[in-house]
């Protein structure tokens, strides 16, 4: 009989202890969500360095995601910049091999391809992370909106789903190896119409836009390319007002997948000149150098696939073949 009772006791101090550990654990996530909210959110943004945005979310890694589900608010925007690292790095790759095959240097250029890979896989698990995050907090999107409870909830949401559709492209460039499930892209598409574009600079009508001009280009149907044109432009003017440029990196990316030289030079000019008349809402800087940073990166793989070298220090904005430019671009300082 004693030995009965004590088990039992062991027994209901086990479960009582499980019970206030997982208490504990959805306390400090929703804890911290609320902190990242009202502290350290606001701080990044308003920060024009986006290599602490980058740190911050492979740093954050460890100590958000076994927290339990009180804490996938917050990771969405921790895997959007641990994604954008390792899409950095998978992009830096690709400059790698196209400055070996301009030496034909084939052994380089393998290797290159091969990190390039590894870094899209690892970029495509991160944003797909962060979609499956969000799905697990606010629901399977395409089935009835979210009711967010404030515009950190709402921003959240948007980014997942942004993440989602950036996964599915990754994974499509690496055959598949991340294992991002195809279904992911309509219904990322169907989640960002719950977000309100004029409130988030114009992105969810941008990637709509984008969607529509791409169906109308197969389709080879004018007045829909025009219409969607249109509304590309409208969001772009969005975020321009806002101070928040990112639908600029996101017209630039349409037009890589276009294969149009021309208007990625143009969209890449646009930026530069607004930056420089018309400075980033203070409170969003970070955004606004995000779209800055992948911008000089698609400058980069135009200059290197021409050139051989990256963007020229200072002279982001131009490009090789541009009038002012020598043609030696060239400059002794550049070595040092």
């Amino acid at each position: 009989m004693a030995f009965k009772q004590l088990s039992n006791t062991l027994v209901a101090l086990a479960l009582g202890l499980s019970l206030t550990g997982c208490s504990v654990r959805d306390m400090a996530a929703s804890g911290m969500v609320s902190f990242g909210n009202e502290y350290m959110s606001p701080w990044f943004m308003a920060s024009s360095d986006t290599d602490i945005m980058c740190a911050m979310g492979e740093g954050m890694a460890a100590m958000t995601y076994p927290m339990g589900p009180n804490i996938d608010p917050l990771i969405p925007m921790v895997t959007l910049a641990s994604g954008m690292c390792a899409d950095e790095k998978a992009k830096e790759e690709e400059l790698r091999f196209l400055r070996a095959m301009n030496k034909n240097d084939v052994p380089t250029a393998q290797d290159a391809r091969t990190m390039q890979k590894r870094w899209t896989r690892l970029a495509a698990e991160r944003q797909y992370f962060g979609y499956q995050a969000a799905v697990r907090y606010f629901g399977e999107p395409g089935e009835e909106c979210p009711d967010f409870a404030d515009r950190n909830e709402e921003m959240a949401y948007m980014f997942g789903m942004f993440g989602g559709m950036q996964a599915v492209q990754m994974d499509l460039a690496v055959g598949g190896a991340a294992g991002v499930s195809l279904d992911v892209l309509p219904k990322a598409m169907d989640g960002l119409k719950c977000v309100d574009s004029d409130e988030f600079w114009g992105i969810p009508n941008a990637v709509a836009a984008v969607i529509d001009i791409t169906k109308a280009r197969l389709d080879d149907n004018q007045p829909e390319i025009k219409l969607g044109m249109d509304r590309l432009d409208l969001a772009a003017r969005t975020g321009e007002k806002q101070g928040v440029r990112m639908v600029h990196l996101i017209e630039a990316a349409m037009y890589m997948t276009q294969g149009d030289e021309n208007a990625i030079k143009d969209v890449i000019r646009k930026h530069v000149s607004m930056k420089e008349e018309y400075p980033a809402n203070p409170d969003l800087n970070l955004l606004d150098e995000m779209a800055t940073r992948g911008l000089r990166l698609i400058s980069d793989k135009l200059w290197t696939a021409h050139t051989g070298q990256r963007t020229p220090f200072g002279k982001f904005g131009t490009f090789w073949d541009d009038q002012v430019i020598p043609n030696d671009v060239m400059d002794i300082d550049d070595l040092l």
